[in-house]
């Protein structure tokens, strides 16, 4: 929102919210700032959660509307916060960076900003406050700025104590408050306060650990003609006590949207005597801002590539093959630089002549020549799967994080393409990106929402023939052949690698084979398939028994399920799957002269009756006897296992842990 508004507008709906009271915190402390106690200081750990590597000993957040002599709304929101280092991975809680806006009545400031670190020395409280110095402003974008600086002798055992202001006129939306981190909170209380005439919309998430009071007050403001306006408004006070850490779990893309939390946002704002204006806004004009904008200038823009992408056509080659061409021309001149961002940021001349650019460059400028080629080139704007699950009713551009392409032919044909990555293809996105709801831009026409979860069919098989000899020692070779996503995920995994050995190195670590040589296809190649082959050796156990030596055989040799993960009997938060997938692993064995088979498991199906995900093994001897062949198939069709459903998802994890565990036992006649 770029315009200021006076006062002569303003309402308020307040979403009162349900709340569970708190007993009274643990550690008792005074509020004030710089008025750290000596027990603070002393305190080595947190009995509520001896693993944490910090506390949050208080934390107070007061965000406050206001209007100025001169008739603007303002809004100041002060944080200050006390935080207990115990362990040593948390000394990066003494650093601190934001972000604020420079781009004229949208700009900010950053004031008041005061940071004091305290030690136990010598028996005593010993306090190091930061010096204005080690305060960094320096320029991030052409409409902000980034601001940065460290609290001063930190170490283990320190109480950090920070406090600052921002000020701005963003009164629409005053964001989120969050009561709940990767750390445990002491103690957390919020003031919010606003003129009566804004109507704002509170939305929670979370488990709610807060207890709410609401009064309402009476403000006086001296105008700038020295007259005087009395005004209602809202106080909202919030507190919290003793609030768990929520931390990260493995297989979770964000635990950010499961913390505590309110957040606010202006839904209607009326003065006395004036009509209601309406600050509510819907994803059509979210379309229109963004048509304006280098996302979709850029797309239409004159393409700097004609002449190549004339010859291109001229070959006469299918739809698909143009658009891989088309993309491998651009991407040829200009490189990714890691960067992941929404709205392309350079002068395209420029962005050519350096030969780098983030993932919005990249895109635009294929884009621009796809469209020049003939096609029809719509952008998809979507969140990440890291910034959260996507709200729809958080109407804003600010909602998203990126774009991807979607190109179509006049025959109907169409792909879906993020240009930037080398490893991904057509309709093979970074799973970061594989999202159910993404926004397709299409200016003339009706935008629409597109799910982008089921592109493509992705597949890993592994194939392997081995012979297992009379010691037990079985070689082989080993064929990887993925498809689509699970073709990215193995070109990454290569990639990664500089040298061979240490790939090698990484596939044994992981595995109880041994790798003797090794080679691959299509690995740096734009492609939707590559391949990994290699030849390996396995020392099978072997033993003596009463009536003839025994050979215990594992079939499944690569570890395609660890047993590392989903430990805990609960879980209170979501498991992600990266992607909808099939594996597929048949492996052959030629067993020794002179062995039979003793023991071979039964074939069995299994999957999670809660969640769209199942197995198979199928285990089955030639008809002479002397070969054995295993065909282990998983599928994954669901990308989302809810909390409730836990038991059941971890429950088809073991048995898939316990079947590529399984042996099969050799007798010698």
């Amino acid at each position: 929102m770029a315009k200021t508004f006076k006062f002569h507008f303003l309402a308020l709906v307040v979403l009162i919210l349900s709340s569970v009271s708190a007993m009274g915190q643990l550690i008792k402390f005074n509020p004030k700032f710089d008025a750290v106690s000596e027990d603070e200081v002393k305190m080595t750990s947190y009995s509520r959660d001896t693993a944490a590597d910090a506390l949050i000993i208080y934390q107070n957040i007061n965000r406050r509307v206001y209007i100025t002599p001169a008739g603007d709304f303002m809004v100041d929101k002060t944080n200050r916060m006390r935080i207990k280092i115990l362990k040593e991975s948390a000394k990066d809680l003494a650093t601190f960076r934001m972000l604020y806006r420079t781009d004229g009545e949208m700009s900010e400031k950053i004031t008041d900003i005061k940071v004091i670190t305290y030690n136990w020395e010598n028996g005593k409280v010993v306090k190091t406050k930061m010096d204005k110095k080690f305060i960094f402003d320096k320029k991030f974008s052409e409409k902000s700025n980034s601001i940065s600086f460290t609290a001063q002798n930190v170490k283990v055992g320190s109480v950090v104590e920070i406090t600052y202001t921002r000020k701005n006129m963003h009164f629409w939306d005053l964001g989120e408050i969050n009561f709940q981190g990767e750390y445990p909170v002491n103690c957390i209380e919020a003031k919010i306060t606003f003129p009566e005439y804004f109507k704002y919309n509170v939305l929670s998430r979370g488990k709610k650990y807060f207890d709410l009071n609401v009064k309402q007050e009476t403000e006086n403001l001296v105008t700038g003609h020295g007259g005087n306006l009395d005004y209602g408004i809202i106080v909202e006070n919030y507190r919290a006590v003793n609030v768990p850490a929520l931390r990260k779990e493995s297989h979770l893309y964000c635990v950010d949207q499961f913390y505590c939390a309110v957040e606010y946002e202006l839904r209607t704002l009326q003065l006395p005597r004036q009509i209601p204006k309406n600050f509510g806004s819907s994803w059509t004009d979210v379309d229109k801002q963004v048509y304006d904008t280098r996302i979709c200038t850029d797309i239409t823009s004159s393409c700097k590539f004609k002449k190549e992408v004339d010859e291109i056509k001229a070959k006469g080659k299918s739809f698909i093959e143009q658009v891989v061409e088309i993309r491998n021309l651009v991407c040829d001149r200009v490189k990714w630089n890691k960067e992941v961002r929404l709205v392309p940021s350079a002068n395209v001349s420029t962005l050519i002549k350096d030969g780098s650019g983030s993932t919005a460059d990249i895109n635009a400028l294929v884009g621009n020549a796809l469209n020049y080629a003939g096609f029809e080139v719509h952008p998809v704007l979507l969140k990440l799967r890291t910034s959260g699950e996507f709200a729809d009713f958080h109407v804003s551009a600010d909602a998203f994080d990126t774009f991807i392409l979607k190109v179509s032919d006049k025959a109907g044909q169409t792909v879906y393409l993020d240009a930037a990555r080398k490893e991904a293809y057509l309709n093979v996105l970074h799973d970061n990106y594989l999202v159910a709801k993404a926004r397709e831009l299409a200016k003339g026409s009706v935008s629409k929402w597109v799910d982008l979860t089921h592109l493509c069919e992705n597949i890993a098989e592994f194939d392997v023939k081995a012979k297992l000899d009379e010691d037990g020692l079985m070689t082989g070779k080993m064929t990887i052949t993925a498809k689509n996503n699970e073709s990215y995920d193995l070109k990454r995994y290569f990639n990664s690698f500089e040298k061979e050995e240490d790939l090698i190195a990484k596939l044994e670590s992981g595995n109880s084979y041994t790798v003797e040589s090794i080679s691959s296809e299509n690995m740096k190649d734009y492609t939707l398939e590559c391949k990994l082959e290699f030849s390996f050796e396995q020392q099978m156990q072997t033993a003596q028994a009463q009536d003839g030596e025994l050979i215990y055989l594992k079939p499944i040799i690569e570890t395609l399920h660890s047993d590392k993960y989903f430990k805990s009997e609960t879980r209170s938060v979501p498991i992600d799957i990266d992607h909808i997938n099939k594996i597929v692993y048949h492996i052959s064995v030629e067993i020794p002269d002179g062995y039979v088979f003793e023991q071979i498991p039964v074939s069995e199906h299994m999957g999670a009756v809660s969640t769209d995900v199942r197995a198979s093994v199928e285990n089955k001897t030639s008809e002479d006897g002397k070969t054995l062949e295993v065909t282990y198939t998983i599928t994954e069709n669901a990308m989302y296992v809810d909390p409730h459903n836990y038991a059941d998802y971890r429950r088809f994890w073991q048995q898939l842990v316990k079947t590529e565990s399984e042996t099969i036992v050799l007798k010698k006649k």
